[in-house]
């Protein structure tokens, strides 16, 4: 069997703090204690993202998930111990094949905003799709999976100690990660600044919002879960968050105009399948923010129940 790409771009943005991305697809994170090192999350699934991480430490690994969402628990089936929200059980792991081939195409041409197919057009890196993206072996187990709960701590050793904290809006079961050590707090897509709130009432997802805020002098910086949204190994822009908050509060007053945009893959021809429509959502905008959502899952059920609007 033809041997998987290991050849991810990298940076240290830190001290033992690595940025790696799989290819314009999703950024994963590496956090090295003097004990134990932390991956954050699994990317889609193209190459051997484990092989990666052994060209850079031998620590024992963790392996947490932020949400399993293809892009981010793609490569879970390559690590013996995953650690995951319980409320994003119950989906493939990774996704069929065909979804994460069907994704990989658009999420690269939307973070290199070219038109076609990059991986025709343009060799930007050293794999090819067709052989680095693959199901896994039939004999291939599946990791131990162990839950991650809000408050969680992991210690990988000499004084860095990272926590988990739970923030659903664009997932059910959404997870921001804070290191204090070296002041950074890892938010998977818990916020960007192109938001879809598709897994949890905007209201929940305001609240979870305003737990990232309400850490801020604990960090200095945001990093995301992909890099379209900023620079590879940089912070997001500081007027990510409170723009995010402001437009959650305007949601849940009514304060809203919804606005037309381009689909979120970027150019409709020729990626986007004929005819396709988000129809769902309902989009605003801020600036450069922006924030889809259901109107019809704005509040928490018991305010919704209840008619408090």
């Amino acid at each position: 069997m033809t041997e998987l790409t290991r050849l991810y771009p990298m940076v240290q943005f830190k001290k033992d703090t690595w940025e790696i991305d799989e290819f314009d697809l999703a950024s994963m994170y590496l956090l090295i204690g003097s004990e134990k090192a932390m991956l954050i999350d699994c990317g889609m699934g193209v190459g051997d993202l484990r092989g990666a991480v052994e060209m850079l430490t031998d620590k024992p690994l963790i392996t947490v998930i932020s949400h399993n969402h293809p892009d981010h628990s793609g490569n879970v089936r390559q690590f013996d111990e995953i650690w995951i929200n319980r409320k994003e059980l119950g989906q493939d792991m990774p996704y069929p094949l065909e979804k994460r081939r069907f994704d990989t195409e658009r999420i690269a041409a939307r973070q290199k905003d070219c038109i076609g197919n990059p991986y025709t057009m343009f060799h930007l890196y050293p794999y090819d799709i067709n052989v680095d993206l693959r199901e896994p072996a039939p004999d291939t187990k599946m990791p131990v999976i162990h839950e991650l709960t809000d408050g969680m701590q992991f210690d990988l050793g000499g004084g860095r100690i990272v926590t988990a904290y739970e923030c659903p809006g664009h997932a059910p079961g959404e997870m921001v990660f804070l290191d204090e050590m070296t002041r950074t707090l890892i938010a998977g897509d818990a916020l960007n600044f192109s938001l879809f709130l598709m897994g949890a009432p905007v209201e929940s997802a305001l609240r979870g919002l305003r737990k990232i805020e309400s850490l801020k002098d604990r960090y200095d910086g945001i990093w995301n879960g992909h890099h379209d949204y900023r620079a590879f190994g940089a912070p997001l822009d500081k007027d990510c968050l409170p723009t995010a908050i402001r437009m959650c509060e305007d949601i849940l007053a009514g304060n809203y105009a919804p606005v037309e945009e381009p689909d979120a893959w970027g150019q409709k021809v020729p990626l986007t399948r004929q005819g396709e429509k988000h129809s769902w959502k309902t989009t605003i905008r801020r600036g450069r923010n922006s924030i889809s959502f259901k109107e019809s899952n704005i509040f928490e059920e018991k305010r919704q129940e209840g008619g408090n609007r």
